[in-house]
């Protein structure tokens, strides 16, 4: 008996140290960094979700769905994965469809002219981030069967990731539990020229591996009565792939669904190749507002979805609005063109920042000295009694901390469950002339030189959004 115990018992110690382990070294993202759209899944209520869409990054990068939020309470979610595939969208839908009933399925269906995957990297994201169910077991054996075993195990894979981890291997990345699926971003590259794929009419036979895709999504949305609707994102397509896009759009149509090429809508939205994307093939966040805007007034037309803001069950959506709002913040404070004296005022009244200031002692120039005195009055900060230079922390509109540049007392303010702001004058305590005297946990961010410093640390998220020295 005593014998058996202490196998079970060891059983017990490994399993729990091996499952331990895993959850460490897991695969957690789906379009890179740690953000993770099957993450924001199963963090979500059973049933919430009344528009889902599906795809590759072309689908996170023109599909917003806080815009759906922030205009029409519309619950959508992005399913979407960095290069997924025609049969990752199958079986990723299935997973969804265990805990979700959408009235509207919309797929982005770039995938119709590729097979497999770029790189390793997305095979994974669309292998690993689902839990080990018979549908994941499905999808691996269709990719790739002849390593299915690695992906059943998962240990095979991941035990070599030790050497990337970093706080959210251990900690929760927020982003990944209230996110509803899409990809901010404001950065400006030179998008596609639509024009050959507008004028291209011609079709080109589709493959009998297309053909049952989308029989089988057809199918399933058959089976769990919901519509289904196809669509191809805004992008730049080379060769004859516009033609399999055209065969695709006749055949769905026959099958009496939906196919949206927003190549040919490019004229009635006004994309702006200039503009609307950070390159050939992905939106950015001002093109993804007028493709999400056509799918607002899309299901306002053909739909009575009801408008869930103020719903506590919806308070995820909320969070992820918030989110998105932050996100643009950050981009508004980097590409600012507004005086110094605006910047500060803006950042003192925001709610969600942690705003440190820094002025030296070494403030030359009768011009800029004068500039800086009215910057810092609006403060309540008068430069004047601070010859030796000062350091200031705010809050919501109020200095929680202040010190001159001579006080040698070091102060320390818990930022988030991860980040430690640490404030001394180092120069004044150990006579270390230009050393850094702002830190959040070992990074520097300046205040120990002549003239100004400042960072904004993101409360919310979290995160330094701003570091700048003048």
């Amino acid at each position: 008996m005593r014998k058996f115990l202490r196998g079970l018992l060891f059983t017990i110690l490994v399993v729990w140290a091996v499952w331990g382990s895993y959850r460490i070294l897991s695969w957690k993202d789906t379009t890179g960094g740690y953000l993770s759209s099957t993450q924001q899944l199963s963090h979500t209520g059973e049933g919430l979700i009344d528009v889902l869409f599906l795809g590759s990054s072309h689908c996170y990068c023109s599909v917003y769905p806080d815009y759906l939020w922030r205009d029409s309470g519309i619950a959508a979610f992005d399913l979407a994965i960095s290069g997924q595939d025609k049969w990752s969208s199958y079986y990723s839908l299935r997973e969804a469809l265990k805990t979700q009933t959408p009235k509207v399925v919309l797929v982005e269906s770039y995938s119709l002219i590729f097979e497999g995957y770029g790189h390793e990297g997305n095979k994974y994201r669309n292998l690993l981030s689902h839990g080990l169910s018979a549908d994941s077991i499905a999808l691996a054996e269709k990719i790739d069967g002849e390593n299915l075993w690695n992906y059943i195990l998962r240990w095979p894979i991941v035990h070599t990731r030790y050497r990337e981890l970093t706080q959210y291997d251990f900690v929760q990345y927020k982003p990944s539990v209230y996110g509803r699926g899409s990809e901010h971003d404001w950065t400006i590259g030179y998008g596609p020229d639509l024009e050959r794929q507008i004028s291209c009419t011609d079709t080109a036979e589709l493959s009998e591996d297309n053909k049952e895709w989308l029989d089988s999504m057809l199918a399933l949305s058959r089976e769990n009565d919901f519509d289904l609707i196809f669509f191809v994102a805004p992008m730049q397509l080379y060769g004859d792939n516009q033609q399999i896009i055209n065969a695709a759009s006749e055949y769905v149509r026959e099958q009496g669904s939906v196919f949206v090429d927003f190549a040919k809508l490019s004229h009635e939205l006004y994309f702006d190749p200039a503009k609307d994307f950070t390159d050939s093939n992905h939106c950015n966040a001002y093109g993804a507002a007028k493709v999400t805007g056509y799918w607002r007034d899309y299901l306002q037309e053909h739909y009575q979805l009801v408008d869930h803001r103020g719903s506590k069950d919806y308070e995820l959506w909320d969070l992820s609005y918030l989110y998105h709002c932050r996100l643009e913040a950050e981009m508004e404070y980097n590409t600012s063109t507004d005086s110094l004296e605006a910047y500060l005022y803006k950042a003192m009244h925001d709610e969600y920042l942690t705003m440190i200031i820094s002025i030296g002692s070494g403030i030359s120039g009768e011009e800029y000295s004068a500039r800086l005195s009215q910057c810092m009055e609006q403060l309540g900060i008068y430069i004047l009694d601070y010859p030796q230079g000062g350091k200031w922390v705010w809050q919501n509109g109020e200095c929680i901390f202040s010190m001159d540049g001579a006080d040698t007392q070091v102060y320390f303010l818990d930022l988030s469950r991860t980040d430690t702001l640490r404030i001394e004058n180092r120069s004044a305590k150990y006579g270390e002339a230009g050393t850094e005297d702002v830190k959040i946990n070992r990074t520097p961010y300046g205040g120990g030189t002549d003239g100004i410093a400042v960072l904004l640390y993101d409360n919310f998220r979290g995160t330094v959004i701003g570091s700048w020295q003048q």
